[in-house]
């Protein structure tokens, strides 16, 4: 986050997620701060009533619960909340995970399928198509390149047993 001409919104639905984040961001920046980073504890459907067509890039680095089930086994009206924060030809990045034998309670929940190059590329290539969306890139990531995300969570991901990480990249066709 070194782009100062850039601000940065951190969402999280669960609020108390981002107060290391927040606090953090506070420092100056000669210990690390982030003065133009804002954290939101919001839902992504509020956020995007909120917030509106703003961005020119959307990350969304390893989603749990329903931001998991929005990227990974969408309908085109959950995806149309992150497009509608896009701004035509906004970039997106999604980084997510989801193994079917440590996560089988959540993924039954979510009612997820198996991430399997199949599904990623026809289902999700469709879905997200569908939702003016359109993938550039999917691909599998190391373990040596999840760490390479500056989140807690991917650092003990990537340390951690072998499990199947996704990238994808896309595009708002409007």
């Amino acid at each position: 986050m070194q782009e100062t001409d850039r601000l940065f919104i951190a969402c999280d639905a669960n609020a108390s997620g981002l107060l290391e984040t927040a606090w953090k961001a506070r420092r100056k920046p000669s210990r690390g701060g982030i003065p133009n980073l804002i954290c939101l504890g919001e839902p992504l459907d509020r956020l995007a009533a909120e917030l509106g067509v703003i961005a020119d890039r959307v990350s969304i680095i390893l989603p749990w619960g329903s931001l998991l089930r929005t990227v990974a086994a969408p309908d085109p009206s959950s995806l149309q909340q992150i497009q509608s924060l896009c701004l035509p030809g906004a970039e997106l990045e999604i980084v997510f995970s989801w193994d079917p034998q440590r996560d089988g309670v959540e993924g039954a929940r979510l009612g997820l399928s198996p991430l399997t190059e199949a599904h990623i590329a026809h289902h999700l290539r469709a879905v997200y198509r569908e939702a003016s969306l359109e993938i550039t890139m999917a691909e599998r990531l190391s373990g040596v390149e999840l760490a390479g995300y500056e989140t807690t969570w991917a650092k003990r991901l990537a340390s951690g047993r072998a499990r199947e990480i996704w990238r994808i990249q896309a595009t708002a066709t409007r």
